[in-house]
């Protein structure tokens, strides 16, 4: 008696095992189709961009006095930018620092030249000046004045001397000059002011801006009670695209 049930599952396994060999055959072909069309013979070109480059300008502010320089990096010429690129560092005294001043005595002038050291031009210029305080002179010898408002005492005047300005004077009033010094414009009141594009001079790439602060004390109000002080008032100049 013939199995015929058992040869039928036979050849259906035969038949399977066929179709799987081909469709594992058919890959084969296609995968070694795909390989070489992309690594064998045949014409094909392409082009490498490996100098694709893209890079930052630079706005970085110099200050000079005398033979004194400050770099907003704080590091001389060249050197790591931090995130503010603010030197709070430099040594230059915009108040001249001179010790031993007497009420009517010379009036005191310091100059300061800003240069935009960057590659980038600048679209702002600005000033900013802190609160005045006082203490003692350094060579007070203990004599120290009682007066707690130093500050008002010390008239000044801020002059943007630069070529081609057109208002000389940055305190105390916007003008094509600064008036003659007097206590009505003084360290206190210069104190806690934001100065900006006018009538500072807005610095280009390579570009440099002059300004000169002068200060006297005051000879209508400073009084012995006005012996070994010294006032301090903070001024930050920046530069911004």
């Amino acid at each position: 008696m013939i199995n015929r049930g058992g040869h039928s599952k036979a050849m259906m396994s035969r038949i399977g095992s066929n179709k799987l060999a081909l469709v594992a055959s058919l890959a084969a072909v296609a995968a070694l189709a795909l390989t070489t069309s992309l690594t064998l013979g045949g014409f094909s070109a392409g082009i490498s961009n490996s100098t694709s480059t893209f890079s930052s300008a630079t706005i970085q502010l110099e200050e000079y006095n005398g033979a004194t320089y400050c770099y907003s990096t704080g590091s001389g010429t060249g050197g790591p930018v931090t995130t503010t690129n603010t030197n709070t560092t430099c040594t230059i005294n915009a108040l001249i620092g001179t010790l031993d001043q007497v009420p009517g005595g010379t009036a005191l002038t310091t100059t300061l030249t800003f240069t935009n050291a960057g590659n980038h031009n600048a679209t702002v210029a600005s000033l900013v000046t802190g609160a005045c305080t006082q203490a003692t002179a350094s060579d007070a010898n203990a004599y120290v004045g009682s007066d707690t408002s130093f500050c008002n005492k010390i008239d000044v005047t801020v002059a943007n001397t630069t070529t081609g300005a057109t208002d000389k004077c940055v305190y105390p009033t916007q003008a094509a000059a600064c008036p003659a010094l007097s206590n009505t414009y003084n360290l206190s009141l210069l104190a806690g002011q934001t100065y900006n594009a006018v009538p500072l001079t807005v610095l280009a790439a390579g570009a440099s801006a002059t300004y000169v602060v002068t200060v006297q004390l005051d000879s209508g109000v400073a009084t012995n009670a006005d012996q070994g002080l010294t006032a301090t008032l903070p001024f930050t100049w920046s530069i911004a695209q």
